[in-house]
């Protein structure tokens, strides 16, 4: 009886603590699913005039076909979760915001990752308040990533600050390309990145690879390319960055902020014009395919070298004037031959002929150049 007794006295806790540690074990491992939003010509029927999420779990929007939402809202894109967004075979997303409302968004999400695809932005907006705000892409609490794809973002408003790319910790470019054009408003920013104080000494803009291009003008007190508040700009790696602003602010203006800015590696090619031509900023050897863009001049300044290194090239449209050897800095190619009204530089002999992708990644970079400068 005494033995009853005591199985009896021992049984129920240890149940109790089974159950516990089960509950605990399903706490620890659940976690929220995803949600997967497929952008074809059906789907978009009901995304047509902007998508709003509000779930808990990470979005991923898949472009499978060449869609546009262009809603009369503040925002093309809104969610309360991170999103990441892919397409496998390079369709676009075209997404089009014009309103009075004073803070406007191109896409707006915690965190915002684009791994592949192709994503235009056209930010338009006629609210006249000194406090107004348009943003291409937002990144409100978190980080904007891109590792592929295209990315272009024309932010354009009479009196809003106008960003292309803002996010609250870091920018990361890892990849692919990203071109973005803002003009007009109060102050124009390309790439604002690290705008909270943190311990982290990563917040702020990174950009490790990829083509990027960042034209900021019109800004009737501000105009800067890339800054951060509190953190650093790290350019680095095989990027090629060309960066402009016209120097048209009262208040201040720069291509990048030169006092948290460091251009490492020797693979990083940067081109910064302030007003006039763009100047090469540091020594570089080119190891990616590039293109000068059309109806730039661009200096290799006394001093500075820029090479290019085994099978890559650097084209120059036709347009674009390219400045070294007497007066100016070096510049060490193996060959050059003209090809589709362009010179292409190579790094090794013999010049082998652009191929088909990326002339037409050449070729549509520079359309879209000329054509947001001629908006």
């Amino acid at each position: 009886m005494e033995k009853e007794k005591r199985r009896s006295y021992f049984a129920p806790p240890f149940r109790r603590l089974m159950m516990i540690a089960f509950l605990c074990s399903f706490l620890v491992t659940s976690t929220v699913s995803a949600t997967e939003y497929v952008l074809n010509a059906a789907s978009i029927e009901e995304f047509k005039n902007g998508i709003r999420y509000d779930g808990e779990g990470e979005l991923i929007i898949e472009i499978e076909e060449d869609v546009t939402i262009a809603g009369g809202g503040n925002a093309g894109i809104e969610s309360t979760a991170p999103v990441t967004m892919k397409n496998a075979t390079e369709r676009t997303l075209t997404i089009v915001v014009d309103s009075d409302e004073e803070f406007l968004y191109g896409i707006k999400a915690p965190s915002i990752t684009i791994e592949s695809g192709n994503i235009d932005i056209t930010v338009h907006g006629k609210n006249d308040s000194g406090g107004s705000n348009a943003f291409g892409i937002y990144a409100g609490s978190g980080n904007v990533t891109i590792s592929g794809g295209s990315v272009f973002t024309t932010v354009e408003t009479a009196a809003h600050k106008n960003k292309g790319i803002y996010a609250l910790r870091f920018i990361n470019i890892a990849g692919g390309l990203v071109n973005t054009y803002q003009r007009g408003g109060s102050n124009t920013f390309g790439l604002d990145g690290g705008n909270v104080e943190t311990d982290s000494a990563d917040d702020g803009v990174i950009i490790s690879g990829g083509l990027v291009v960042i034209n900021s003008s019109g800004g009737a007190a501000r105009n800067y390319g890339i800054d951060s508040k509190f953190g650093t700009v790290k350019i680095s790696g095989d990027a090629v960055v060309f960066i402009h602003e016209d120097e048209s602010g009262r208040a201040d203006n720069f291509a990048y902020n030169e006092n948290i800015t460091t251009i490492s590696g020797g693979n990083t090619m940067v081109f910064a014009s302030v007003g006039g031509n763009y100047t090469l900023r540091s020594d570089a050897v080119l190891t990616q395919n590039a293109t000068l863009l059309p109806g730039g001049t661009f200096e290799i300044p006394a001093g500075r070298t820029l090479g290019i290194s085994g099978g890559a090239y650097l084209a120059q449209p036709e347009g674009a004037t390219l400045l070294f050897g007497e007066g100016y800095g070096a510049f060490e190619y193996a060959g050059s031959a003209p090809e589709d009204g362009m010179t292409i530089y190579a790094g090794e002999e013999p010049v082998q002929q652009a191929p088909a992708p990326v002339a037409g990644l050449l070729a549509g970079l520079g359309a879209a150049v000329l054509l947001r400068r001629k908006q």
